[in-house]
C-alpha cells in the first residue's frame, strides 16, 4: 500500500468513529416541553415548579393587583398535582398543546371546578396564561417563576 493510502484509511476510520462515538441528543415533543416548563422534568429537584402572580389584564386594560393577589402562587408538581397559596389543591394536565386545564378543589367550599387556560406564551421564567371570563371578557394572567 502506498503511504497516501495509509493517511487515507486512518483518516477515514478516526473520521468514522468521530461520527458514530458522538452522543446523540434527543429531541423533546413540543407538548413534553410545555409541561416540563410548567412542572418540572420529574429529574433529581427539578419535580415540581411555583409561579407568583406578576400582572393581570382584563380586554388589554392593566388591573392593579392587591397585595394578597401579588402574593399569589401556584404551584404545579411532575405528577400532575396542584396546590395554591389560597390551600386549594387539585390536579393539572395538558393533553394538547398550549391548553392547561386546571381542576381544583376549594378547601372553603370543598367544591371542585374544572377551567381550561389557553397557554399565550411559556419559559424558564414566565408564563402568560388567557382565560375567557363569564362576562365576555378576556383575562390574561402573568406569572413569574418563584424557584
Amino acid at each position: 500500500m502506498k503511504p497516501t493510502s495509509y493517511i487515507t484509511l486512518i483518516v477515514f476510520i478516526v473520521f468514522s468513529f468521530a461520527i458514530h462515538s458522538c452522543a446523540k441528543t434527543e429531541i423533546t415533543p413540543p407538548l413534553q416541553f410545555q409541561k416540563q416548563l410548567l412542572a418540572g422534568t420529574g429529574s433529581y429537584q427539578n419535580t415540581q415548579h411555583t409561579w407568583q402572580l406578576d400582572s393581570t389584564k382584563i380586554d388589554g386594560t392593566n388591573m392593579l393587583l392587591t397585595t394578597p393577589q401579588k402574593n399569589y402562587k401556584k404551584t404545579y408538581t411532575f405528577d400532575g398535582g396542584y396546590t395554591d397559596t389560597d390551600n386549594n389543591i387539585g390536579k393539572w394536565e395538558i393533553t394538547t398543546l398550549n391548553k392547561l386545564k386546571q381542576t381544583i378543589i376549594y378547601q372553603l367550599t370543598n367544591k371542585q371546578d374544572s377551567t381550561v387556560f389557553d397557554i399565550i406564551s411559556i419559559n424558564a421564567a414566565q408564563m402568560n396564561l388567557s382565560l375567557k371570563l363569564l362576562n365576555g371578557q378576556t383575562a390574561i394572567y402573568t406569572f413569574k417563576i418563584a424557584n
